[in-house]
């Protein structure tokens, strides 16, 4: 990109801020285009008419006023940029409407008929129609009222054609009709330029919106489940006959933190999920959640997998072996419990705002009881795991142990890999 462009893409982006929605920032952009557009036509304009006003003669007080007052009008059509700039979008709107208006009002009013102004007028209506957005279609049906007004009163002028500086000569005259239709149409050009540059520019904010919210709900739900939100924002609900469900805590934790200062706790957590996270992709299972210091995954969906509990088993030793290495700020060393279980689920997105993928069933309140009644440093499993691995895995039976809501249950501990 050239630095043209570049200096022009500042100039657009001018009031822009960084957290503005793409449809709000296309208008203050297409404004800022047609302000410093109208700046730089109004001040070709004012340069080749200092020669017809003075006439390279003896100079007037009426004239010089003119001149200087046709130079700043062009320097006002900054305006609508400083406005833009302090958040003023709908009075920089507004005012580059009234700034063109003004110019080319004036221009018939000094010139008379030779100057064929009002031809600027339907450029002005017609950008009208996209400097406005849909929430401001008063001040639009106001802006193209003032059009038709000007555009009126200048049809007018020229009729009644009493210049305030006459030009005689044929030549000059027909230089000036030239210049100002041909004028009008290079303003045409350049307005839809702009307006096309800027669409384009929102189309792909747009598509960059839309990638960054589709990585956002790819970190919050399994890819094939954000599909079908997208497709289909419906209940999402999934009956699965055999997933592997596991729960991890932190052990002592709390009292932990209360000797942390609140950054410190976040760059500890921080650390430990990132590479449980880590190990989730590793394993192809999926994170369900995280509940303040605990860590709820599954295998077996929304994918169907076969080998699910032998992954959320290796998941769960690779898991011990990463928590060893991990120390606290000042040297503690954490300890985890994790709990196992396998069965049937339900899975489903719940909520529709800061909606989470979940699991429900007892297969899920078996991993959580594994967990809660295990030990340290440990991984327990129910029987239906302990079956299902027993052959490739090394277990120590615990024995019987009570569980709330389900009495008395046999549990193992996974304590490594068969050789």
């Amino acid at each position: 990109m050239s630095s043209l462009h570049l200096a022009l893409d500042r100039i657009a982006d001018a009031g822009v801020a960084k957290t503005m929605a793409a449809a709000e920032a296309r208008h203050v952009r297409f404004c800022n285009r047609a302000a410093f557009a109208g700046f730089v036509c109004a001040l070709v304009f004012w340069f080749l008419e200092i020669p017809v006003i003075t006439d390279w003669g003896q100079t007037t007080a009426l004239e010089i006023g003119i001149v200087a007052v046709r130079g700043m009008m062009a320097v006002l059509f900054l305006l609508p940029l400083w406005l833009n700039l302090r958040r003023q979008h709908a009075a920089a709107r507004l005012a580059v409407v009234a700034m063109s208006l003004t110019f080319v009002l004036s221009s018939s009013v000094i010139f008379g008929a030779v100057a064929p102004s009002h031809l600027f007028v339907i450029v002005i209506a017609s950008a009208a129609h996209v400097l406005f957005p849909d929430c401001e279609t008063v001040r639009m049906r106001w802006a193209l009222g003032f059009c038709g007004i000007a555009f009126g009163v200048m049809l007018w002028l020229r009729h009644c054609d009493v210049p305030l500086i006459p030009v005689i000569r044929p030549e000059v005259r027909l230089a000036m009709e030239i210049l100002i239709s041909a004028g009008a149409l290079v303003l045409a050009v350049v307005i839809t330029r702009a307006l096309r540059a800027t669409a384009r520019r929102s189309e792909l904010e747009a598509i960059r919106e839309q990638e960054r919210a589709d990585r956002l709900l790819l970190n919050i739900l399994p890819e094939q489940v954000a599909r079908r939100l997208k497709d289909d924002p419906t209940t999402i609900a999934d009956g699965f006959h055999d997933v592997t469900v596991l729960f991890a805590d932190l052990v002592g934790f709390t009292p932990m933190s209360e000797k942390m200062s609140p950054q410190e706790i976040l760059a500890l957590m921080d650390r430990v999920f990132c590479r449980f996270d880590e190990l989730v992709d590793q394993f192809g299972l999926e994170k369900i959640k995280t509940v303040g210091d605990a860590y709820m995954l599954a295998g077996g969906l929304p994918d169907l997998k076969s080998s699910h509990a032998e992954d959320v088993a290796s998941m769960a030793l690779a898991m011990l072996d990463e928590v060893k290495k991990i120390h606290g700020p000042h040297g503690e060393p954490l300890s985890i419990r994790i709990g196992m279980a396998t069965g049937p689920v339900v899975a489903g997105v719940i909520g529709r705002k800061k909606f989470l993928y979940d699991l429900w069933g007892d297969t899920v309140n078996t991993a959580s009881r594994m967990e809660s009644s295990g030990e340290p440093n440990s991984i327990q499993v129910n029987e239906t795991t302990w079956r299902r691995l027993r052959d490739r895995f090394v277990f120590r039976e615990r024995g019987g142990i009570e569980i709330k809501g389900k009495g008395r249950v046999l549990t193992w501990f996974l304590e490594g890999r068969t050789a």
